[in-house]
């Protein structure tokens, strides 16, 4: 190449990728990777970022991340660069009231313009009785992702079976793929009522009211559904070794399912909730030991294909009775750290799997890649350097969520940080300070599905 043909050059560090990990430099022109090569000088480039002694990873994709809660799209994707994120694929929910295009579209021209980073759209398709024969219109507005809920009766969300079958394909005839929140809703309401009329209602009795079997039973009728329909299937927050089990046998059978998994349950259990308190409450709740692991090796072995953050901070007030807490925590800043970390520092993946999981597999599944996931020629120049000797500690205080209670891993240490990240060459990150400014952050079409790594 002649001099000074890229923008930027980012010499000596290791590329990693799904499968390897190359000592390669990048050349970036007009935000797009625009050479992969062993050797590129200094003086080919306006400006040089020095890699050397650090992973060179796609930017990361936090394909779960709900925006209407705690957080909005503008100080969430806040908090998301300041952990290595670079895409973000929100939730949008059209409530009461809203067409399913009406919320996209109010979505975009309101929170949505505000983004630091880029971001696609998943539609949550509530109230499903009145808006499920909208989803080939919402679909026109380049968002190809719609979830159903199996729970969450009392709030009008739940979808019936009969209902569900038919949104299957609808979401099949537009290349598009459905997302479900796995759990038996009708059992989880009977159980919650039956322990709040026994004053019940402490934090002990939140995992009992949803157990493991009400999860993967929903798990399992979302498969066979599924493959009636012959739509793919994407399944939110697993928890459960049994879940996890599924999926990899609808996989191997050659049905077109994605498990994806959270840190939260990688690194919590219920035993800690219990310690710690509702203020950690989340739904599915938190499991065991045994299904930690189990996960892991999931992940390790790509039957869990990604590892979303499930970001829903709260102003959780009411912590007398576990059952009107609102579940969700703060998530999206500290994903990337801790999975480093207790990961691949902690030798249960490998640094590729964690690029398969957090960069290409979301990309993949939501119809961004190759624009998105991976660092090849004509790609995006979506980049985060992480240093692997770099230390950091967790603290309420030194996060940017607008929820500041103390996270749940408040206190804990990782050794691994994202130092610099870009996101079509331009910086976001650098040296723990966000550069990109508001507004700054595209939205994001999707096409049709593909299949993980």
């Amino acid at each position: 190449m002649s001099a000074s043909q890229f923008d930027t050059a980012i010499l000596g560090g290791l590329v990693v990728d799904s499968t390897r990990v190359q000592r390669l430099d990048l050349g970036i022109s007009d935000g797009r990777i625009a050479e992969r090569a062993s050797s590129i000088e200094p003086g080919q480039a306006s400006r040089v970022i020095d890699a050397r002694g650090r992973y060179v990873l796609p930017g990361a994709i936090d394909a779960h991340f709900h925006p209407q809660y705690g957080d909005n799209l503008e100080t969430g994707s806040l908090a998301a660069a300041h952990g290595g994120i670079t895409t973000l694929v929100a939730f949008v929910y059209a409530y009461k009231g809203l067409e399913l295009g009406q919320a996209i579209d109010e979505f975009l021209e309101g929170d949505g313009s505000r983004s630091v980073v880029d971001f696609g759209l998943h539609l949550g398709v509530v109230n499903p009785a009145d808006t499920v024969e909208q989803i080939p219109d919402a679909a026109t507005r380049g968002v190809r992702s719609m979830k159903f809920f199996l729970a969450y009766r009392k709030r009008g969300m739940m979808i019936d079976d009969d209902q569900f079958l038919r949104a299957l394909e609808l979401v099949r005839d537009l290349d598009g793929i459905a997302m479900v929140h796995a759990e038996n809703g009708l059992a989880i309401d009977h159980l919650e009522k039956t322990f709040i009329r026994d004053s019940k209602t402490s934090i002990e009795w939140f995992e009992r009211s949803r157990p493991k079997r009400l999860e993967y039973e929903a798990v399992f009728r979302a498969i066979q559904l599924a493959a009636v329909a012959e739509c793919p299937l994407y399944l939110v927050h697993q928890t459960t070794t049994e879940g996890a089990q599924m999926v990899a046998e609808a996989r191997a059978q050659g049905q077109f399912v994605i498990g994806e998994t959270c840190p939260q349950y990688l690194f919590w259990t219920n035993d800690d909730l219990v310690k710690y308190g509702p203020v950690a409450v989340l739904a599915p709740p938190y499991r065991t030991v045994e299904d930690q692991e189990h996960l892991w090796k999931q992940i390790a072995t790509g039957d869990i294909s990604v590892i979303g953050s499930d970001h829903a901070p709260h102003d959780k007030r009411d912590l007398e009775n576990v059952f009107s807490v609102p579940v969700g925590t703060a998530q999206v800043e500290t994903m990337l750290p801790l999975v480093f970390d207790r990961g691949v520092n902690g030798g249960r993946i490998t640094v590729q799997r964690l690029v398969a999981a957090l960069c290409e597999n979301p990309a993949r599944v939501f119809g961004l890649y190759p624009k998105k996931g991976c660092l090849e020629v004509g790609s995006d120049a979506d980049v985060v350097i992480v240093d692997p000797n770099l230390t950091g500690e967790i603290r309420a205080e030194g996060l940017h969520s607008v929820m500041r209670y103390p996270s749940i891993y408040e206190g804990w240490q990782t050794l691994g940080q994202p130092v610099h990240t870009l996101q079509r060459g331009r910086d976001v990150l650098a040296d723990g300070t966000v550069l990109a400014e508001r507004g700054q952050g595209e939205f994001l079409e999707s096409g049709p599905p593909l299949q993980t790594v």
